[in-house]
């Protein structure tokens, strides 16, 4: 059973952040249930994993059995369920025999199923003894058994100290995935020889452990795909650029030597690269991100922006991003043909293990207004436009004295900042808006003897 949809790097089509005010600060816990002592589809695929492989309380005996079913993901992808002692690909044994010296004459256990025309199920059992094979078999199942049967396959093994057990939905010996409504459900397997019978680990299948990880609030990533390592795809860090918390994406190779790309995307992973993305229909004039990474090798990490309408893209923005020990503004002017109706973003961390970027205060940028001396441009979080700050960057041509004030539409001053004699070049300031009614506002520069006022907007 290898693995499959592990390998997500290389189409990336846009990027961005989910933040109540700004950064990746809302974080969701998810947590599935995987079958002790054995790998199964929710060790790869996690939530996804979880609709082909878990426990049912439709029982032979004792509480629960397992259930691997063959579904269609909403990506149009099907997959397969499976559980797993050892490493089938490489034919590694999972557990011991404790028959021995007796050898193993057969396997046994109980099983139903409903299996699609056309399709089947597969159950494998082979023994070794000192990493020689000695025994075993593949078995197909077809058809229909709405009731639990008893089965017996034949293991013919003189001699064994360990086995190697599998069964997955479809055919993936073959590379077949199978055919959606596909099911079969296992109980209570053992094996037998002259010795008497062992049964295997969690034989019955009633041991289940939860698995537990953090997704970005509106962002589908590839953390749940390294569930089970040490460390995952995409990561909640509180090393961050501004809040509490950032997104770390790292490039990590899982046990079975496979390479997990870290990924996000405010759409979905289909079979060629990124789809869909959330509905958007301002028109920036720029975009702002704070990262930085460390690479692997001649690593490259992307940050990109795809801007479109249901005609088809109004551009494509981004870059590769060079390595930045600490974080680093990347900034990109964007100029739009019309206003799109959808946004698709991501981030990538790279191709090979140990690449890291970590992702924090990601923002698109507006125009204000602008004057001889002084450009002012508004910052505005994506998605979640914050209600309760209002950032803004400015550009000053010559060195002044600036103060700013916020002012309501009675004239009342709100707020009044002297930022003392500034340089000439590029500053950004943040305000906390959060006392103020929904409603027109002003914000009031003074540079030297020069006034001007902007209008914004507290919704």
């Amino acid at each position: 059973m290898k693995k499959h949809l592990l390998f997500i790097s290389t189409m990336l089509v846009g990027f961005s952040s989910y933040a109540q005010y700004e950064g990746f600060e809302n974080w969701t816990n998810n947590s599935v249930e995987t079958l002790d002592d054995y790998e199964t589809m929710v060790n790869e695929n996690a939530i996804v994993g979880s609709t082909t492989t878990y426990k049912s309380t439709d029982a032979f005996t004792g509480t629960y059995s397992i259930r691997l079913e063959t579904v269609q993901i909403p990506s149009g992808d099907t997959i397969f369920g499976f559980f797993m002692s050892g490493d089938f690909e490489n034919q590694i044994p999972g557990q011991a025999v404790t028959l021995f010296p007796s050898g193993v004459d057969s396997i046994i256990g109980y099983y139903k199923y409903d299996i699609q025309a056309g399709d089947s199920a597969v159950f494998s059992c082979t023994t070794f003894i000192a990493g020689t094979t000695t025994g075993g078999g593949i078995w197909y199942i077809k058809g229909t058994q709405n009731t639990w049967k008893r089965f017996a396959y034949p293991i013919n093994a003189i001699l064994s100290d360990s086995l190697l057990l599998a069964s997955a939905t479809g055919d993936p010996v073959n590379d077949f995935n199978g055919i959606p409504g596909s099911w079969i459900q296992f109980d209570d397997i053992q094996i037998k020889g002259l010795g008497g019978t062992q049964n295997l680990e969690n034989y019955s299948f009633e041991n289940w452990s939860p698995i537990n990880w953090e997704e970005p609030n509106g962002w589908v990533t590839t953390a749940s795909y390294s569930i089970g390592e040490p460390i995952l795809a995409v990561e909640k860090t509180t090393d961050q650029y501004a809040g509490s918390f950032a997104a770390k994406l790292t490039t990590v190779e899982n046990q079975q030597g496979d390479t997990i790309g870290g990924l996000v995307t405010n759409g979905d992973f289909g079979s060629n690269g990124f789809t869909g993305g959330a509905p958007y229909t301002a028109n920036p004039i720029g975009v702002e991100v704070y990262y930085k990474n460390t690479l692997s090798g001649t690593d490259t990490s992307w940050l990109s922006i795809e801007f479109k309408t249901t005609s088809g893209s109004l551009g494509q923005y981004g870059a590769q991003l060079t390595p930045a020990a600490s974080y680093t503004l990347f900034s990109q002017a964007i100029s739009l043909p019309s206003t799109p109706d959808t946004v698709l973003l991501g981030a990538f961390s790279g191709d090979n293990p140990g690449s890291q970027l970590f992702i924090d205060n990601i923002d698109f940028v507006f125009p204000v207004g602008i004057s001889e001396n002084l450009r002012v441009e508004k910052l505005v979080a994506y998605p979640n436009p914050a209600t309760d700050v209002l950032k803004i960057k400015f550009n000053i041509q010559n060195n002044n004295d600036v103060t700013i004030r916020l002012v309501d539409a009675l004239g009342k001053e709100l707020t009044n900042r002297s930022l003392g004699h500034l340089s000439s070049g590029t500053y950004r300031e943040s305000f906390n808006t959060s006392s103020f009614s929904k409603g027109v506002y002003f914000i009031e520069f003074t540079l030297d003897n020069e006034k001007v006022v902007e209008r914004f907007i507290v919704k």
